[in-house]
């Protein structure tokens, strides 16, 4: 049981319907393919992986995505140690046979619940407390029994299987995500912190998204994307800082984040309707 590589190609495939290996990665692995799904979840280290020429930087409790065919490489940062979770839908169902998309799975019965709210862009994910541990002890399980070859050994496997793709998919779920790592909390770090250098795919890899779902889900919940609230965050302070000190202009635009003076001045007056030092004027 085990991974088949194509001959002179860079495309894999599966000589059984799944396959769970442990990989220690110290050297970055070369692009390639696959006819399978695999669900790759981070031991340790952290590492960089790339899906169809877009970066998912991962740690420690990540699990990622990558459907079939995609063009995948791995890139360790430190050490990375790995499970890797390689199988075909026909596995969980056999009317699946033949099908090359993951979220296909979502149309068998015992996914229903899920598959209306399941955001399918969401291919990273982070576990963290009782989920983690859940993951862990799944992927254990799975693969002492891969290795002992035990009676019933292939109905635990399944079963084990089955209930980490209900994790997986629960957990891609939008209003599951936005009440776990998207709350006031963000937001409040976000006003305090909006002078510095905030990036939003920091901010998205602190809640375990991409980038792009990151900037979708916050605009859902805040009403503005990123950018537009961290801009009203830094004038509101600007607001606040002309009103309370008699500290110049110049100087308040470089304490409240702005590095383009033409666009602070801009901004400034798209939200209160004024310049700065009428702004000032007129609060005194």
């Amino acid at each position: 049981m085990g991974i088949i590589k194509k001959h002179n190609t860079r495309e894999y495939d599966l000589d059984n319907d799944y396959f769970i290996n442990r990989v220690e990665l110290k050297d970055p692995e070369n692009e390639h393919t696959h006819n399978f799904i695999e669900l790759v979840y981070t031991l340790s280290g952290k590492g960089i992986h790339k899906i169809n020429d877009k970066e998912y930087h991962v740690k420690s409790g990540d699990l990622l995505i990558v459907n079939y065919h995609c063009r995948h490489a791995v890139i360790p940062v430190e050490h990375l140690s790995y499970i890797d979770i390689m199988l075909k839908p026909e596995y969980v169902n056999n009317t699946l046979m033949g099908t090359e998309d993951i979220f296909l799975l979502l149309r068998l019965n015992d996914f229903s619940d899920l598959s209306n709210s399941v955001i399918k862009d969401n291919i990273l994910l982070s576990f963290t407390g009782n989920d983690r541990k859940k993951i862990e002890f799944l992927l254990d399980w799975t693969r002492e029994e891969q290795k002992n070859a035990a009676p019933a050994g292939k109905l635990i496997i399944y079963s084990a299987l089955s209930m980490l793709l209900s994790l997986v998919f629960r957990k891609m779920t939008e209003n599951q995500n936005t009440r776990s790592t998207l709350n006031d909390q963000l937001l409040s770090y976000m006003e305090r912190n909006c002078a510095n250098r905030l990036l939003i795919r920091e901010m998205a890899d602190m809640c375990g998204y991409t980038a792009e779902h990151f900037s979708r889900i916050f605009k859902a919940y805040a009403g503005l994307s990123p950018v537009t609230y961290l801009s009203e965050c830094r004038i509101k302070m600007a607001m606040e800082l002309l009103t309370a000190t008699d500290k110049p202009v110049e100087l308040i635009i470089q304490e409240c984040g702005f590095s383009n003076r033409t666009a602070f001045f801009k901004k400034f007056a798209d939200h209160t309707g004024m310049s700065p030092l009428q702004y000032r004027k007129n609060q005194k």
